[in-house]
C-alpha cells in the first residue's frame, strides 16, 4: 500500500477509498483484514531518516536470504568451506573498503535478487525454486 500510496497523485485523493480499490486491484481477498491501517504507518514517512533505516533493514533482510541460497546451492551446504571462504573475504574481511554493492557480486557473482527473500516469505516466485 505505501509504494501505491507515494505513487499517487495526492490531490483530491480519498485514502480510504483508495486504499479499497489498491487492496481490490492487489487481489486482497476480503476475508483477510490488514492487520495494520495505512495511517500506522505515518512515521515512516514523515520524515527520510526512518524510511531509509526501514528500506535499509529489508534490503538486509534481501541480502541474508540471497546468501543463504548461495550456501543451499553449494555441494557442501550451509558448511561449504568454498562459499564460507568468499563470504568472509568479499564480506566480512574489507568492511567497508570496498563498494557493498561490489563485494556482494564478488560473493555471489551476481547482484542480490529478491526471489529468495520472497520464498523465505512464503511468497511464490515464478521459474524459480530455492533449495531448503
Amino acid at each position: 500500500m505505501d509504494m501505491h500510496f507515494h505513487l499517487a497523485d495526492p490531490n483530491n485523493l480519498d485514502p480510504d477509498k483508495f486504499e479499497k480499490e489498491t487492496l481490490s486491484k492487489l487481489g486482497m481477498p476480503k476475508e483477510i483484514v490488514m492487520r495494520h491501517r495505512s495511517p500506522h504507518f505515518g512515521h515512516v514517512f514523515s520524515g527520510e531518516g526512518y524510511a531509509t533505516g526501514y528500506y535499509g533493514y529489508l534490503w538486509a533482510d534481501v541480502l541474508t536470504s540471497d546468501a543463504s541460497e548461495a550456501f543451499a546451492e553449494a555441494p557442501g551446504g550451509f558448511y561449504d568451506a568454498e562459499v564460507a571462504a568468499r563470504l568472509v573475504k568479499y564480506l566480512f574481511a574489507p568492511r567497508n573498503s570496498m563498494d557493498p554493492a561490489d563485494a556482494y557480486r564478488q560473493f555471489r557473482g551476481r547482484d542480490a535478487k529478491i526471489d529468495a527473500l520472497m520464498r523465505d516469505r512464503g511468497f511464490p516466485v515464478p521459474g524459480q525454486q530455492g533449495k531448503k
